[in-house]
């Protein structure tokens, strides 16, 4: 939450912005109104402000585990990416569980007890992090995923 004073509410719900983004928002304002910063100060603020905000996990996975999301399968189908498939809207650690995920279920050998006690273990987190899966799910589209969480949410609720 932004908190102002112009306002008869004081507070300015920004519910899609999370906290480490706003942060760097907010040093990128207070850096461009510092009252004395030359161009080329900011110039080279911005672009070692970029390199920070862009600077992602790059996971390395085969194509077999990758074309699990629908999303990456049709880029790579349509030829939209070079090697590297920007994830904008993904964080970190909820790609980092997405990728647990499809690895465990492209492994040969695995039973489908051995998936059934993992798919367990994989939505038994936080409701945080299964709201950031279940957003990750959709925009990766990887209904396989998805439908698992929002049973697990239906579960939870009942």
């Amino acid at each position: 939450m932004v908190q102002y004073m112009d306002c008869t509410s004081n507070v300015l719900p920004l519910s899609n912005v999370d906290g480490k983004t706003m942060t760097k928002v907010i040093q990128y304002w207070k850096k461009h109104l510092e009252e004395g910063v030359t161009e080329d100060q900011l110039k080279s603020f911005d672009q070692d402000f970029l390199k920070m905000s862009q600077s992602e996990l790059v996971f390395v996975l085969d194509e077999a585990i990758t074309i699990r999301s629908q999303a990456i399968k049709n880029m790579v189908e349509d030829d939209c990416v070079s090697n590297v498939i920007p994830l904008p809207y993904v964080h970190n650690k909820t790609m980092t569980k997405a990728v647990e995920y499809w690895k465990k279920h492209s492994e040969e050998g695995v039973s489908k007890d051995m998936l059934m006690d993992f798919d367990k273990a994989f939505v038994k987190v936080l409701h945080l992090i299964l709201y950031d899966l279940i957003l990750a799910a959709n925009f990766l589209n990887d209904k396989e995923i998805l439908d698992m969480i929002c049973q697990e949410v239906a579960d939870r609720i009942k």
